[in-house]
């Protein structure tokens, strides 16, 4: 019996903006790292401002993490079967896991070779064992998480096909699978590599998931509701933030559970805003919304090579005045550096590789 084909999904471009804030903030962490912890190189009047602009920040992950839910299952919703799990599969090893190794083997000799100022050697076994928590490099733990996020996905969707109460309940089920994981792991039995493992970032996938699910009626929910939703992100926002500064001032130190709840709240929070006001740049700001689109479109790219571009920057430039100023100025720097030579790279890199890809046509664009 022939079927209808299906027409394709009409693409989110809010969601590229809240990928190019989330970038940003990415960077952004990762330039006021060190600030955050050697009191050599600032005073500690200045270190609680680099603690509170990398603290705010610290958004960037879970909201990465939050999109993908959101962008896989409003993708597929309506256009899923068990069938697809195969393809599905196929899809992510080439977009996701043949990057993640050809990235760890990149900074497997990099770092050797920006550190260590020796010969390169070339160790498979060694290699073979730090790919599984991508022990080649710091950042490269997200895409740990998110390749399990793959694992999962296709059952997740199948569920939400076959069973309305599932679909109903996937957020809460999200946060109940992840306050298991975190109740096991802090209170009964730590758990090795506990954040490069999904089940910590369950609630916040399935929250994307959920709104994926509905997002028209999200967004309208949202343009109601957010008069009250933006105080809200900000309140958990500098709360999480205050924490850390009051721990690093005052020596207050809470059970790690307080920072657990307000790191995922406001991410959770920040999400919704960004979504928010990326639709609203969109409609009112059509040329600052296209300069965040073409960020948000190479952020995957700027992942990757952000740490090559700031370790070389840090060490081939110095900074030993001692003065707070010029500190800041290199801290500037690192990030506006890191930031546009990785953007220049993506996005130099997207214009080679379509050379030698078929051009397709466009899918539909959503704006309001």
């Amino acid at each position: 019996m022939p079927t209808e084909k299906k027409k394709s999904k009409s693409k989110l471009l809010e969601l590229d903006i809240v990928r190019a804030i989330a970038i940003v903030a990415v960077v952004t962490i990762h330039a006021t790292a060190d600030a955050t912890v050697d009191p050599l190189l600032v005073s500690e009047s200045s270190k609680t401002f680099y603690i509170a602009v990398n603290k705010l920040s610290n958004f960037a992950v879970p909201v990465f993490i939050f999109i993908s839910g959101l962008v896989l299952f409003y993708r597929y919703l309506d256009d899923w079967n068990g069938r697809q799990t195969v393809q599905f599969y196929v899809k992510r090893v080439r977009q996701a896991l043949v990057p993640y190794l050809i990235w760890s083997l990149f900074y497997y000799l990099y770092n050797q070779w920006i550190y260590e100022h020796d010969t390169l050697h070339m160790d498979w076994r060694e290699f073979a064992e730090k790919l599984p928590w991508a022990d080649t490099s710091y950042h490269l733990y997200f895409m740990v998480i998110i390749v399990q996020f793959y694992l999962v996905f296709p059952l997740l969707m199948s569920l939400c096909q076959a069973l309305p109460w599932f679909r109903k309940a996937l957020f809460p089920l999200g946060i109940l699978i992840q306050a298991a994981f975190y109740a096991y792991n802090h209170w009964a039995q730590p758990v090795q590599q506990s954040a490069s493992i999904c089940f910590n970032y369950f609630s916040i996938f399935a929250f994307g998931g959920a709104l994926g699910l509905h997002y028209d009626a999200f967004f309208r929910w949202l343009r109601k509701n957010i008069p009250w939703v933006l105080p809200v992100t900000a309140v958990l926002g500098f709360t999480f933030m205050a924490l850390f500064a009051f721990e690093d001032r005052l020596h207050i130190v809470l059970d790690n559970t307080w920072f657990e709840l307000l790191f995922f709240g406001y991410a959770m929070f920040a999400g919704m805003s960004f979504i928010w006001l990326g639709r609203l740049l969109l409609d009112k700001l059509p040329s600052a919304a296209k300069a965040l689109n073409a960020l948000g479109a190479a952020s995957f790219g700027i992942y990757f090579v952000h740490p090559a571009v700031l370790s070389y920057f840090k060490t081939h430039v110095t900074n030993d005045t001692g003065s707070t100023l010029h500190y800041f100025g290199y801290v500037a720097a690192g990030f506006l550096i890191t930031l546009f030579v990785s953007w220049a790279l993506a996005y130099a890199y997207g214009r080679f590789m379509r050379l030698f890809v078929k051009r397709r046509p466009k899918p539909a664009t959503r704006t309001a």
